[in-house]
């Protein structure tokens, strides 16, 4: 079992995780705040954090900054303990450097299943390392920084904003001669998940933010609806080519939020949702009804759209978490999505269609 250090500055929350992790054979110490926090941590490294967020003194964001500027502790995993109603401290917290994080209030199998996830990951990295020749761990420890750089850059945060700012004249079309789509099925699987929910439309709602915190966490220009789809679009620099990362982060991180908000609603194992991930121009339409103001973006139908909704329902048919035509997987970096199974597409997804899988790890 594995020796766990508990940040909680509320003795009663302290106790009753201490004793959950403690009876499934952890080694637990505990700390009341931050600062004790990170000196027993430095004292003697623990295999992996849980921490509150809201804390006096040092809070859990700056813990965890603090643990990652420590070379002897900074590739510790962290779990941030918050509330359901804190989106943004979500965002700040990964931003921070945070590995995971639990709402409060949380059930005991909650919390070690998050526990045992962060614990099997991190053993399949130290067992990947310690089966490479030493030439290639240099390269495989300078590739981790590169990941963990990009995800939590200082400047997200201010990124995000900046796109919630932008705006479309009324009525004008906005172009991008080359962009990244994707489409998810979230309406239709919260629908079939959520069938005899006491409020199905505060659920498609919780999940409409969710999903929306998602994608632009990780770059969306635009959030949209279409159908029963969500849609995001990357937009690429001109005259560069596309790099599919951040929304490659985006799949994977939608499936966990919208698999968060139906799980802690419906209390069941929800579905996984379908989505597709393409690249070509795309146009949205700004409406707006001149005599009650009622205004939105809209996707125009083109072979990117199409195309992205072709492999989305594929994806579906095939029980696949995410898809790509297969020309647009191979540009993809493999530390971010690993190719799995193909299958013949049809109409506008003509051609292979590959499904994307997480790295594990």
């Amino acid at each position: 079992m594995a020796a766990i250090l508990l940040i909680e500055d509320d003795p009663h929350q302290r106790a009753f995780a201490a004793m959950v992790l403690a009876e499934a054979g952890h080694q637990v110490r505990e700390a009341p705040e931050g600062q004790e926090g990170l000196r027993l941590a430095l004292a003697d490294p623990p295999e992996l954090i849980v921490c509150d967020v809201v804390m006096p003194g040092m809070n859990g964001y700056q813990l965890v900054s603090a643990v990652r500027r420590e070379p002897a502790i900074c590739t510790t995993p962290v779990i941030l303990l918050t509330s359901l109603a804190g989106r943004a401290q979500i965002r700040v917290g990964m931003t921070a450097g945070a590995d995971d994080y639990l709402p409060k209030p949380f059930q005991p199998a909650e919390l070690l299943e998050a526990v045992d996830a962060l614990l099997q990951r991190r053993k399949t990295q130290y067992d990947a390392i310690a089966g490479s020749l030493m030439q290639d761990m240099d390269a495989a420890l300078e590739q981790q920084r590169e990941v963990l750089a990009a995800r939590y850059e200082s400047q997200l945060l201010e990124e995000i904003n900046d796109k919630w700012k932008a705006d479309v004249a009324a009525g004008g079309e906005l172009a991008f001669a080359d962009a990244a789509l994707l489409v998810a099925d979230l309406f239709s699987v919260v629908e079939r998940e959520g069938a005899g929910h006491a409020s199905l439309a505060g659920l498609l709602r919780r999940a409409h933010e969710a999903a929306g915190d998602a994608l632009y966490l990780f770059g969306a220009a635009h959030v949209l609806h279409h159908g029963q789809d969500v849609i995001g679009v990357f937009p690429v620099e001109p005259g560069t080519a596309p790099d599919l990362t951040r929304p490659l982060r985006a799949a994977f991180a939608l499936q966990s939020a919208a698999a968060s908000v139906l799980g802690a609603d419906t209390g069941a194992d929800p579905a996984r949702l379908a989505i597709a991930l393409d690249v070509g121009p795309v146009s949205l339409l700004r409406l707006q009804d001149p005599l009650h103001g009622d205004a939105g973006l809209a996707p125009v139908p083109g072979p990117t759209l199409q195309r992205a909704q072709a492999v989305r329902a594929l994806a579906r048919a095939q029980g696949w978490a995410a898809a790509a035509m297969a020309s647009v997987a191979q540009s993809m970096p493999a530390s971010v999505a690993v190719q799995g199974r193909t299958a013949p597409g049809a109409g506008a997804a003509e051609g292979t269609v590959t499904e994307l899988l997480r790295p594990r790890g």
